[in-house]
């Protein structure tokens, strides 16, 4: 489970990096003062686990409304 958990949230990483704006308007602001890795970690680290599956879910899932 572990391994799965790390796979998912290495690829919301990943895609925040390549698409910052993904982000909310509030941490997309950020990016200039503190860099888009920092930004996006801590977009990610404020994530409660549902909300991790949710915006993966709309992300990555073809079916997912959006």
């Amino acid at each position: 489970m572990r391994v799965k958990a790390e796979l998912f949230i290495t690829r919301l990483f990943e895609t925040y990096l390549h698409y910052p704006n993904l982000l909310p308007p509030k941490y997309q602001s950020r990016i200039e003062v503190f860099g888009l890795q920092r930004v996006a970690c801590d977009y990610i680290a404020g994530m409660t686990d549902r909300f991790a599956l949710d915006e993966y879910k709309r992300l990555f899932e073809p079916y997912e409304r959006v």
